[in-house]
C-alpha cells in the first residue's frame, strides 16, 4: 500500500522507472555535487561572515578562530539548506534536481560584495538582506511565468551565453590561487598576476602603500596576496603539487564517467594532508593548527548556527554598491537556474515545443524559496546543480531522487569536523574544472559575427580580470547597447542591415559542399559572393 502511494505521488510508472533506480540515481547525483559541502564554507566564510575584527585587526589570531567557528557553521549550514531545497524540489515540483549554493555566486557574495574579510563596500548583514530580496523578486517572477519575458527581452543573446563561462573562469582564478585554490597564480608589482606556487617561508606579502603605510609601516594593511619574486622558489610547494595532482586525478576519472570523481579527488589529496608533520598537513604546528586539529578529532558534532543565523541587516541596504549587488545576483541565479533546469529536463524528454516543461513554476518558485531560507542561514543564493545530470543519467525522472538527495545531505549535517577539514588546496582542483565545464556554453555564440564575438569575449575576459562578476556584464550589456545604438538609426533611416541580427541562408548543394548544413550569417554586407 505504501509503495503503491509513492508510485503513484511520484508518478514511477508513468514515468518508466523504480524507487532503486530513483535511489541508484540519487547516489550518483549527491557524489558529484557533494564537494560543495567542503568548498562553499571555505568561500563564503573567506568574506568574514559575523566576525569583528576588534583590536587584532583582520589578521589577527583572535579573528582566524573566529573564522574557523564561522567556517564549520557554515558546512552545516549548506548541508541543512540544501537538505531543505532538495525536499521541496522533490515533493512539489516532483522533479530530479538537487540544489546547493550556486558554485560563481557564493564567490561573487564573498570577492565582490562583501570583500574578503569584509573589506568590500556592502557588509555582511546587508549583503544577506539582498539575497533575500532576491529571492522573494525571483519568486514573484516564477510565479507569474515572467522569467521566460525578461531573458529573451532584456539579455543579450551574446551575453547571456558568455555569462556561464565567464563566471566559470572567474571561479577557475579563484581555483589557481592560494585563498580558495592551488597558489599558482600570485601577485606580481609589475604585472598585477604571476607564477606562484612557492612555499610559505619563501612569501613576500604585497601590502597596501597609502600614506598611512607610508608614514609608518606598523600601519601597513597585509592579506593573503603575495609574491614569489622577492624570495624565489616558484613551483616548490608541496601543496601546490600535491593539489595538482588531485585535479589530475578528477580530470581523467571525469573522462571516464566516474560520478564519483570530485569525491576521490578531493578526499585523496585532503587524506594525504590530514598526516600531522609533514610539508603539506593542514594541522600545521602553530596555534591555529592544534585547533583545526582537536576540532577535528572529536568526528561527529552537532554546530551551533549562532554566528550565521538571521544576520540580515535592512539599515546599511542602500546605495549604488548594494543596487549592483542586488541586480546582479537576481541575474546570475535567473541565468543560471534557467539553464540548468531547461539542459536537465530537456535530457529527461519533457521540455515542450514553447520551451516549458511540467510544473516549471513549481521548479523555478523551489529555488527561490531556497535561496530565501538560505539567507536566513548566511548562505549565498541557492540554485539548480548541473550534476543533477548525473543522476538523470543513471536512470533518474522523478523527484524521488531529490528526497534521497535531501537525506543525505542531512546525515552531512552531523560530519562539519571531517567536512570543515578539507585544505584549499584539496578542492582549488575542483573550481578549475568546473570552471572548465561552464566554457560548454561558449559553443553556442555566433562567433561569425564580430558583434556577437565581442560582446562575448569581454564578458568572458572582463569578468575574472577585475574580480568581478558584475563588471564583466555590465561590459557585454553595455558594449551591446552601444552597438545596438548605432545600427538601429542606420537600419532605420537608411536601411543599413542591422549587423547584430542573424538569419539562416540555405546553402546550395554542391559536389564540393555535399552534405552541408544550413548556416548563420549576418544579414547584408556578412554575407558571401557566392550566396547571395
Amino acid at each position: 500500500m505504501v509503495m503503491q502511494k509513492i508510485d503513484d505521488y511520484f508518478e514511477l510508472t508513468a514515468r518508466g522507472t523504480t524507487v532503486l533506480t530513483e535511489f541508484r540515481g540519487a547516489i550518483a547525483t549527491f557524489l558529484t555535487m557533494a564537494y560543495i559541502l567542503a568548498v562553499n564554507p571555505r568561500i563564503l566564510s573567506d568574506s568574514g561572515g559575523g566576525c569583528d575584527y576588534g583590536e587584532g585587526g583582520p589578521f589577527s589570531p583572535e579573528y582566524e578562530i573566529c573564522l574557523e567557528e564561522t567556517k564549520r557553521q557554515m558546512v552545516v549550514a549548506t548541508a541543512l539548506t540544501s537538505c531543505i531545497a532538495c525536499l521541496i524540489m522533490g515533493l512539489w515540483a516532483n522533479l530530479p534536481i538537487a540544489l546547493s549554493c550556486g558554485m560563481g555566486m557564493n564567490a561573487f557574495f564573498t570577492y565582490n560584495v562583501v570583500g574578503f574579510r569584509g573589506f568590500g563596500n556592502v557588509s555582511y548583514g546587508a549583503a544577506l538582506s539582498a539575497v533575500l530580496i532576491e529571492g522573494i523578486v525571483f519568486f514573484i517572477l516564477a510565479v507569474t511565468g515572467a522569467r521566460y519575458w525578461i531573458i529573451k527581452t532584456f539579455i543579450p543573446e551574446p551575453v547571456r551565453l558568455a555569462t556561464p563561462a565567464a563566471i566559470g573562469a572567474f571561479l577557475a582564478h579563484l581555483g589557481l590561487q592560494s585563498a580558495e585554490g592551488l597558489g599558482i597564480v600570485v601577485g606580481d608589482i609589475a604585472t598585477a598576476v604571476t607564477l606562484g606556487g612557492c612555499s610559505p617561508d619563501r612569501r613576500t606579502p604585497l601590502v597596501a602603500f597609502d600614506a598611512a603605510c607610508q608614514a609608518d609601516s606598523a600601519n601597513c594593511l597585509t592579506s593573503d596576496n603575495y609574491t614569489c619574486d622577492s624570495l624565489g622558489g616558484q613551483m616548490e610547494s608541496p601543496t601546490a603539487w600535491i593539489g595538482i595532482a588531485g585535479m589530475l586525478v578528477m580530470v581523467i576519472l571525469l573522462a571516464y564517467k566516474f560520478n564519483s570523481s570530485f569525491i576521490i579527488g578531493i578526499g585523496f589529496v585532503t587524506v594525504i594532508s590530514w598526516f600531522r608533520g609533514t610539508a603539506v598537513s593542514y594541522f600545521t604546528d602553530d596555534s591555529l593548527g592544534n585547533a583545526r586539529f582537536e576540532y577535528f578529532k572529536e568526528v561527529v558534532a552537532v554546530e551551533s548556527l549562532s554566528k550565521v543565523t538571521a544576520k540580515w541587516d535592512f539599515s546599511e541596504a542602500s546605495g549604488s554598491d548594494y543596487a549592483v549587488a542586488l541586480i546582479t545576483l537576481l541575474y546570475v541565479d535567473f541565468l543560471d537556474t534557467s539553464g540548468t533546469m531547461l539542459a536537465i529536463v530537456s535530457s529527461m524528454g519533457l521540455v515542450d515545443e514553447n520551451g516549458d516543461f511540467p510544473k516549471s513554476r513549481a521548479a523555478f518558485s523551489t529555488d527561490a524559496l531556497a535561496t530565501v531560507i538560505g539567507s536566513f542561514f548566511g548562505m549565498s543564493p541557492l540554485t539548480a546543480y548541473i550534476e543533477s545530470a548525473a543522476g538523470v543519467e543513471a536512470g533518474s525522472r522523478t523527484g524521488l531522487t531529490s528526497v534521497f538527495v535531501a537525506f543525505f545531505f542531512f546525515l552531512s549535517i552531523f560530519f562539519a569536523p571531517i567536512l570543515s577539514s578539507v585544505p584549499a588546496w584539496a578542492t582549488g582542483g575542483s573550481l578549475i574544472i568546473v570552471g572548465a565545464l561552464m566554457c560548454r556554453s561558449l559553443a553556442d555564440v555566433k562567433w561569425a559575427n564580430p558583434a556577437h564575438a565581442f560582446c562575448a569575449f569581454v564578458t568572458v575576459i572582463v569578468m575574472p580580470l577585475t574580480y568581478s562578476i558584475a563588471y564583466g556584464l555590465i561590459a557585454g550589456i553595455g558594449s551591446w547597447l552601444v552597438i545596438r545604438a548605432v545600427a538601429f538609426p542606420l537600419n532605420y533611416f537608411f536601411g543599413i542591415p542591422d549587423p547584430t541580427v542573424l538569419e539562416v541562408v540555405e546553402k546550395k548543394e554542391t559536389p564540393d559542399a555535399e552534405g552541408a548544413k544550413d548556416v548563420e550569417v549576418p544579414e547584408g554586407s556578412f554575407k558571401d559572393d557566392n550566396e547571395a
